[in-house]
């Protein structure tokens, strides 16, 4: 008790490599529930899982980003570990490694050379946050570096928010590289452009082990409101979809992101809104099926 993860279930979780994880609740101060670190953050930081990668596509604005989060340091690193010096000051910390930044920078920049993208952006606040934010602009840059080819920018955290809306701009954008924080903020935004955070999944990534899952958490609220129908799949799917391809089934991977593709983007038969009127999560997964079969 007292565990983000009890125990047995880390212990199943470390013998497997490749892990498929459905979403789980945080708790929050104020809501009665013990002040236990998040099961994600609690895994992450276990299994050493430091790049959390989240693509997000709209093909007919011209979107195709993808997003690489730093996963186990920044904010969240010792998140529930901050304390009330008095009653009126309080204090939580944020953790930067010259390691930590340059292996997820590695990571983003090889993936843009593999996938042939000629950018790069990175996402901070180091003109206020000086010293975390720039250790790893600058961390990153020396690894930009390494890749000549490659064009790095960068962007404040709020500009890229705003920036993500501009529907000039945002057809520029590639592969987005982040702190944790401004990573987990910054991908929900993006995730809305492709139909919101039930639409988006992603790879937790590590040395020794993989987990996908959505990007988004737990919905109690949908139970209580009675929507837990409603709810949508397409997040796991497209975390299957990732999952597929680590293990090397790229070609049943192709094939359930085109399915997706089509009942999202193209064919557009059912539309899960999370709410009464749209489609169902039942519905919808049938429909998913029926075009796998026809592919």
């Amino acid at each position: 008790m007292g565990k983000a993860i009890p125990d047995d279930v880390m212990a199943e979780l470390k013998s497997c490599h490749v892990i498929l994880k459905g979403p789980t609740t945080t708790p929050q101060k104020g809501d009665g529930m013990p002040n236990i670190e998040s099961a994600n953050v609690a895994m992450r930081k276990a299994l050493d899982l430091f790049a959390n990668i989240r693509p997000v596509k709209v093909p007919e604005e011209g979107i195709n980003w993808t997003i690489f989060r730093e996963n186990t340091e920044g904010g969240y690193a010792v998140g529930s570990s901050g304390f009330n010096v008095t009653d009126d000051l309080a204090v939580d910390f944020v953790v930067t490694t010259k390691q930590g930044s340059d292996r997820i920078a590695r990571l983003a920049y090889d993936y843009a050379r593999k996938n042939g993208l000629d950018r790069v952006s990175l996402v901070t606040k180091a003109n206020v946050i000086k010293t975390t934010d720039g250790n790893f602009l600058e961390d990153c840059h020396k690894v930009g570096d390494l890749y000549p080819e490659i064009t790095t920018d960068e962007w404040y955290a709020d500009i890229m928010t705003a920036k993500l809306v501009d529907q000039k701009r945002r057809r520029d954008f590639k592969v987005l590289l982040l702190p944790n924080l401004y990573g987990d903020i910054i991908s929900d935004e993006a995730a809305e452009f492709q139909g919101g955070v039930g639409t988006a999944g992603c790879a937790n990534i590590g040395k020794k082990y993989a987990m996908f899952e959505a990007i988004h958490g737990s919905a109690p609220r949908m139970i209580r409101e009675g929507r837990g129908e409603y709810a949508d799949p397409c997040s796991m799917l497209r975390a299957c979809v990732m999952l597929l391809s680590h293990i090397g089934l790229q070609d049943r991977a192709d094939k359930l992101e085109k399915a997706l593709d089509f009942c999202m983007f193209e064919d557009k038969k059912l539309t899960i809104t999370g709410r009464p009127g749209g489609a169902k999560c039942s519905d919808f997964g049938d429909y998913v099926m029926e075009t796998l079969k026809n592919l």
